[in-house]
């Protein structure tokens, strides 16, 4: 699925459906991110105590956020 069609997608839901189209356009923007935030990323991922299939989303878009962000 492409940013067009999660776009599409989530101008005609609730809220809920909206925030979850959100969440996988930001995941998708991993695509792009520079390397250094891709490094950083994968290292906070490494330290993160347990598994990550247990990882809650809304920690992992915090986590993609501030490596956007640092880099």
């Amino acid at each position: 699925m492409n940013a067009l069609s999660l776009n599409a997608a989530a101008i005609n839901d609730d809220a809920a459906t909206h925030d979850l189209f959100s969440a996988a356009r930001q995941l998708q923007r991993m695509h792009t991110m520079p390397m250094a935030a891709l490094s950083q990323l994968v290292t906070a991922l490494e330290r993160r105590p347990g598994a990550l299939e247990s990882l809650p989303v809304g920690q992992l878009l915090a986590m993609v956020r501030d490596a956007e962000v640092a880099a």
